[in-house]
């Protein structure tokens, strides 16, 4: 299940690149007789700033992927995408051609890369994104320093530690400085005429080296409230109607209590690192230092500073912190694809500690890796279509009190302007996700949801994936998937099960916007 090595994946997706329709020299870019009519090309330079790569066998290690994404579509902790419009590869050998002599030829097998105090190198290449349909795109990137993307799988499909990101960025000197990077967005106008239609000239810089891994997780702990939770084979199981059973800034104590929390230590289970360092799935968890998961503050509002502003949607009173959670509804009994039409999520809390901690945390930055992060579950789901912001969206939550008659979001109070409510909620979820958000009150849509931790570099990590879960073809056992081997901690999932009092949810349902499109 686990494929092809990123390597032959990276030519294998090169080849195919190639053969996309469109000419260098000539602006018509019709697509292939079983795309749908005319499309556009996006194309320009990418240029590499950075460590002089490595090289094994006369080869470069390593490529530059550059990645078109719909504004529509971005990813985490941006927008709902889970996938590029259009990719390109520029293989190593050819970025970094023109350094001759700078890069090792040597044919003998062993890993050459330069010392820590070796000079940057700066090297260019163009690039194209096709066939693309009419639309607002911006283009991201990274080049794969240490030669492991795979975009087939999903634990391979994202920049690791050491690789050198960057994208079509506006203001690079201030990112450089450790601003947020704020993307060009490239529009190709509709309708597209018969001869399609490029833009060109699009400048992609890559040269900030990520200094974390991705956020690789398991399940280390199921923390559950008395009543409205259980826990199966693969699955902790929280009721449509749960309930609360103390929601309020008085007891924060006991909130935290009330709430689904789930530890996510990092890496995998201590019985699985000698598997999982190992090809195929080789994960970056048998060496030193351990993984760890770094928890940071968020910038909500992309201002540069962190304050009293940067807090979660639903409470003025908790930053807003990184590694974000999100349980994402999968697709029916699919083990991997997510839910795409409407998009169903729960976004988890991140918990530094404890709740009183979080909630005393000031504006310092963190920057400060543990050996796990805890995430509460919170009863409220977010339904929505991706690509159609102009339906808006609905945050369903459980109930409108928890069970000692607290309000989970008070009602605006004129008296009162200062105080948090639903009001401010809806305002703060339609900024984050470019659509008007409504508050509604009912169960939540039941089904099988995947766990993420994103991190503000977009670097994520989703449980399950393909090292826990064994592909139709492959003799599933408890240990393995046929011949390979097969993590348990890597098939995990969160599901919303039936209610505890049917008649609660007869009476308040789950809305027709959160139900799966046919």
């Amino acid at each position: 299940m686990l494929g092809p090595s990123p390597r032959t994946a990276l030519l294998l997706l090169g080849a195919l690149l190639a053969a996309l329709p469109g000419c260098e020299d000539v602006d018509v870019f019709i697509p292939l007789p079983d795309q749908s009519g005319p499309a556009g090309v996006l194309d320009g330079t990418v240029t590499y700033s950075g460590p002089r790569p490595c090289t094994k066998d006369g080869h470069v290690v390593g490529a530059a992927v550059v990645l078109g994404l719909d504004a529509r579509l971005l990813p985490p902790p941006e927008g709902l995408g889970t996938s590029a419009a259009s990719i390109d590869v520029i293989p190593g050998d050819e970025l970094f051609g023109g350094l001759g002599a700078a890069l090792d030829p040597t044919n003998d097998g062993a890993l050459r890369c330069p010392a820590p105090d070796d000079p940057p190198v700066t090297v260019s290449a163009t690039f194209r994104l096709s066939p693309l349909p009419a639309g607002t795109y911006q283009i991201r990137g990274f080049y794969d320093h240490d030669g492991d993307f795979d975009p087939i799988f999903s634990i391979a499909n994202l920049p690791s530690q050491g690789d050198v990101a960057g994208g079509a960025i506006e203001n690079a000197t201030e990112v450089l400085g450790g601003a947020a990077p704020r993307y060009r967005e490239v529009t190709l106008a509709a309708p597209i005429p018969a001869t399609g239609a490029r833009v060109s000239g699009i400048a992609v810089t890559l040269g900030l080296p990520l200094p974390l891994e991705r956020p690789i997780f398991h399940v280390a702990e199921v923390l559950a409230p008395a009543s409205g939770v259980s826990e199966g084979p693969g699955e902790v199981v929280m009721a449509s109607d749960f309930q609360l059973e103390t929601f309020t800034p008085a007891d924060p104590v006991g909130t935290e209590a009330s709430l689904l929390r789930l530890r996510l230590a990092a890496g995998v289970l201590a019985k699985e690192v000698a598997s999982a360092a190992k090809p195929p799935i080789s994960l970056p968890v048998g060496g030193e230092p351990a993984p760890t998961l770094t928890y940071a503050r968020q910038d909500v509002n992309g201002d540069g500073a962190l304050d009293g502003d940067d807090h979660v949607p639903d409470s003025a009173l908790i930053p807003a912190l990184f590694p974000i959670s999100v349980f994402a509804k999968l697709d029916g009994d699919d083990p991997l694809a997510s839910q795409a039409a409407p998009a169903v999520l729960l976004q988890g809390l991140t918990i530094y500690k404890d709740l009183v901690t979080t909630a005393t945390l000031g504006a310092e930055a963190l920057n400060e890796p543990q050996e796990s992060a805890l995430i509460g579950v919170r009863p409220a789901a977010l339904c929505m279509h991706p690509t159609e912001p102009e339906r808006g969206g609905l945050l369903v939550i459980s109930h409108e009190t928890d069970r000692e008659g607290n309000p989970i979001l008070p009602e605006p109070d004129d008296e009162n302007a200062d105080a948090w409510d639903v009001r401010d909620v809806e305002e703060a979820l339609t900024r984050q996700f470019g659509r008007t958000i409504e508050v509604v009150y009912g169960c939540l849509p039941e089904g099988r949801y995947a766990l993420n931790l994103i991190y503000g570099t977009g670097q994520a990590w989703t449980v399950p994936n393909e090292a826990g879960v064994c592909a139709p073809s492959e003799r599933p056992s408890a240990s393995t998937c046929g011949e390979r081997p097969r993590l348990a901690s890597q098939d995990m999932v969160l599901r919303i099960g039936p209610p505890d009092d049917p008649a609660y949810c007869a009476a308040h349902p789950t809305p027709a916007l959160c139900a799966r499109s046919r």
